[in-house]
């Protein structure tokens, strides 16, 4: 028996529609540099992650810094009452984020065949447990299945977070699969746990070693086919 076990932010939700919707309330930015700017403003946020964690720099501090350099990288100003402007706004549109449909499907056919399912996500524990119950989780996956770093005090990629989930579950490194589509947190977490991944790429993130490591990559096409492979094999 194998666990699939899942990111959160732009993993089981499409995390570009609350940015985009933010954005619109804010400035006045061309739709077509959306895309560019949303991976932008990701590179900037997982970058100064860790360092927000630690107390090196505030969140507010971060969340700020992070909408500011990506403008910046367009040719935008954002002051810093602008910036928390559209955090305000940015909070308020997570609160309104779905499941997508295939991860609706996913989950529903992992439960159908008895495979054991979590979550393991990076961010502040009201924050996340918020994302948790607005996109309906618990209805798929057991609360002690969800597992979010600042509630544990550890935050992907460290390995220390993928062995606490092991002794959560009671299941060793070889029976794990991550999927996520952050290349430094959760493909490198979970390759250098021991465990299985899939990179959910749907942003074209350039890898952050020279070699991708991960197993099994999704772009543009539907993981629900890789996703039944998989069961079928467990099953």
């Amino acid at each position: 028996m194998k666990a699939i076990i899942f990111d959160v932010d732009d993993t089981l939700y499409d995390q570009l529609v609350p940015f985009q919707r933010a954005i619109q309330q804010q400035f006045s930015i061309r739709d077509e540099q959306m895309a560019q700017l949303y991976l932008a403003f990701r590179q900037i946020s997982d970058a100064n992650f860790h360092a927000s964690e630690r107390g090196v720099i505030s969140m507010e501090d971060m969340r700020v810094l992070r909408i500011q350099g990506a403008c910046e990288q367009f040719g935008y100003r954002v002051t810093r009452e602008q910036a928390l402007a559209f955090q305000n706004d940015y909070a308020r549109f997570q609160g309104e984020i779905v499941l997508t449909e295939e991860m609706q499907e996913v989950l529903t056919l992992c439960i159908a065949h008895h495979i054991p399912i979590g979550v393991i996500t990076n961010g502040p524990t009201e924050h996340q447990w918020k994302k948790v119950h607005q996109l309906g989780l618990l209805r798929y996956i057991p609360k002690e299945y969800i597992f979010i770093s600042a509630e544990v005090g550890v935050a992907k990629p460290d390995t220390s977070l993928f062995r606490h989930v092991e002794q959560q579950l009671g299941m060793a490194a070889d029976q794990m699969i991550y999927v996520g589509d952050s290349y430094a947190n959760d493909i490198v977490g979970a390759k250098n746990a021991g465990w299985q991944a899939i990179w959910l790429n749907r942003r074209q993130h350039v890898p952050t070693e020279a070699s991708a490591r991960q197993d099994y990559l999704i772009t543009t096409e539907s993981i629900v086919p890789l996703i039944k492979q998989i069961v079928g094999k467990l099953t």
